[in-house]
């Protein structure tokens, strides 16, 4: 069902490909991510939900331990939307021998939708008797590179009183269910939300009048976080973002009162701070702030945003440590730095 230029070898129940190359020509009845993925179904649920199928899998982009443990994938040619999917482990060392990088494929997997979120379950046996064949068919491929998207494409919920819920009624975001993403410009401006208290509200400093450029992010897949903690420590109310990135997940439990996406942060990494040199703080680092910076050291005042080493003075030393993080943030040399620059 896929090219390959030798077979796979079968270490207990992951099939590890030893000379492979990358998957190019689909047969029968494989399918792609998308294929799965896609629905003009209200609910979001996939077509294939109940069924149980081969799909031809993507690039492995994250992985989550624990007694479920989850993989991410993702493939690289779906580049707006419905490109990514998690297949659910149930056993511990499910994933153990998936490397992030990998060209993962699954065979015979059984599709369910959970709590709003389409899954292919990687357990012993499907309801239908088959059992589920995980492959690796190449390493090493480059991550697909997070898709920046704005705060309005994954609407917070509202607060309904008269359901004792929190809903979300535009449900755009299903396109972008578990992939990599990225949105730019944001603050925290709530946290303790959702069913676990777990969730904080991002808004988009871009439009801070704007009520519909919000929506929820949680740490509680973010492999740095304290497990005491609920979140990074970099999550604080008032705490102005370059950039968020994680995968997004749909949580959906009508019964407890909860219809909501959640982008889920991967690592400390995820959640990029504004660039010291930033001094109006409005996520980009242009002439604005040379122009600020500039002002202060022609005419001191009291210490402002452009005293970077803290001493109560604007000086020569702080113009120097201006231009240095000027210079390392810039990282694509356009002369500005901004959300771009945290692309890989």
């Amino acid at each position: 069902m896929v090219n390959r230029s030798k077979t796979s070898v079968k270490i207990g129940a992951l099939s590890v490909c030893i000379v492979c190359v990358l998957p190019c020509i689909v047969q029968g009845d494989v399918l792609t991510i998308p294929q799965v993925q896609y629905t003009e179904l209200s609910d979001g649920a996939s077509p294939y939900n109940g069924q149980v199928i081969d799909c031809l899998g993507g690039i492995a982009v994250a992985k989550v331990a624990g007694g479920r443990p989850r993989l991410f994938l993702q493939d690289p040619n779906a580049l707006d939307g419905w490109g990514a999917i998690q297949i659910k482990g149930w056993a511990s060392d499910a994933f153990a021998d998936v490397n992030i990088g990998d060209w993962v494929q699954i065979e015979q997997t059984f599709v369910e939708e959970n709590r709003g979120t389409t899954f292919l379950q990687y357990w012993d046996e499907n309801p239908d008797g088959s059992h589920p064949v995980l492959t690796v068919v190449s390493h090493g491929h480059d991550l697909p590179r997070p898709l920046v998207v704005d705060v309005n494409e994954i609407k917070a919920p509202e607060y309904v009183l008269a359901e004792d819920a929190w809903l979300v009624a535009d449900h755009r975001a299903e396109r972008l269910e578990s992939m990599l993403l990225q949105i730019r410009d944001v603050v925290v401006v709530e946290k303790d939300l959702g069913k676990a208290q777990d969730n904080y509200r991002l808004q988009s400093f871009r439009e801070p009048n704007d009520p519909n450029a919000h929506c929820w992010a949680s740490d509680y897949m973010n492999r740095d976080r304290q497990k005491t903690d609920l979140y990074v420590p970099a999550i604080q109310t008032g705490r102005r973002f370059r950039a968020v990135m994680g995968v997004l997940e749909q949580y959906t439990s009508l019964g407890d009162g909860f219809d909501y996406y959640q982008l889920l942060t991967l690592s400390e990494a995820s959640v990029v701070g504004l660039c010291p040199a930033d001094l109006d703080q409005d996520g980009d680092v242009d002439l604005w702030d040379a122009k600020l910076i500039a002002e202060q050291l022609l005419a001191p005042s009291a210490p402002s945003a452009g005293d970077l080493n803290g001493d109560g003075k604007v000086d020569s030393a702080d113009f120097d440590l201006f231009n240095a993080a000027w210079r390392q943030a810039d990282v694509n040399g356009d002369g500005i730095v901004d959300g771009d620059d945290l692309i890989p």
